[in-house]
């Protein structure tokens, strides 16, 4: 085995193996970076969003990870595993990493909680920041993460479920519900975004994501979430989904008007968060106790 070879090794083969061959090159260069560079302070390397959940997507999805820390990591390692981030972007561009790096004490814990940890998004290393700090994320990596080096058994914490959706409720009134309004004003920045195919991609699936967690109890990705408002909803709500789906796997656009394919994404958002809200109502009712007998 060469020496790059031996050092990609500490990660869980098997695993590595399914992935797709970009995720999977772009994994073992970051294996190879980090041992090249000496960095022993990585107990745990685990992969959670659409990778694992299935449902990558080529020039789209980022690479979603969680890494474990024995400890704090101290200001010149912090140095160290910037160099790597940016050695790995130079050599496998794509698809982007994205994560953090906490110790298992903060695994599970909002940001009130905790201290601000390294992460690296959107190109840059941040020694302290609480990027993807939410229960989200922490549902994900325990329900559905893939182990690529360390032990799922190593995240034993728990994520209450109830509390999960009482903060997806507040995510709808907080920011999606401001994002729709904003965006139906023509001449605001958010307005206008929204003549792009990705900020319609954006609004129709990720919203939609959430009304098939209020419904189903569970979380999906994006394409998920498409397939299921095909199943679910009228067939005059389809087109404007099946071009945020086409926009995700890089097809060409159903329509010849984006001042069309605007209004259709502004009916089926303003629909849709009314169906999210009233899904929401609907998961809080199931979920409280029964009433005591008269």
């Amino acid at each position: 085995m060469s020496d790059r070879g031996t050092a990609a090794a500490w990660l869980n083969g098997d695993a590595l193996g399914r992935l797709h061959p970009e995720v999977r090159g772009v994994l073992e260069e970051y294996a190879v970076q980090v041992h090249e560079a000496g960095l022993t302070s990585i107990r745990g390397f685990f992969l959670y969003g659409s990778i694992a959940m299935g449902g990558y997507t080529p020039n789209r999805s980022d690479i979603d990870f969680v890494a474990l820390l024995e400890r704090a990591l101290n200001s010149e390692e912090s140095g160290r595993l910037a160099a790597i981030h940016r050695n790995v972007g130079r050599e496998r561009p794509s698809p982007e990493m994205n994560g953090i790096y906490v110790t298992r004490d903060r695994l599970g814990k909002l940001p009130h909680e905790i201290s601000p940890y390294p992460c690296y998004y959107g190109g840059r290393f941040h020694e302290a920041d609480w990027f993807e700090c939410n229960l989200v994320t922490w549902h994900q990596l325990k329900k559905q993460g893939i182990a690529l080096y360390g032990s799922m058994r190593e995240l034993d914490y728990e994520v209450d479920w109830d509390r999960l959706l009482s903060r997806m409720r507040e995510n709808v009134a907080a920011y999606w519900r401001p994002w729709v309004t904003e965006s139906a004003k023509l001449y605001s920045r958010k307005g206008m975004a929204l003549y792009a195919r990705s900020a319609v991609e954006w609004g129709v699936l990720g919203l939609t994501r959430l009304y098939y967690t209020f419904r189903e109890n569970e979380i999906t990705t994006k394409a998920g979430a498409g397939a299921y408002a095909l199943e679910q909803l009228p067939a005059s709500r389809h087109p404007i989904v099946i071009e945020a789906l086409r926009w995700r796997s890089g097809e060409s656009s159903l329509y010849r008007s984006a001042s069309a394919r605007r209004q259709d994404a502004l009916d089926y958002l303003h629909d849709m968060l009314a169906a999210c809200e009233s899904a929401a109502e609907e998961a809080a009712r199931r979920r409280l106790p029964p009433s005591p007998p008269m």
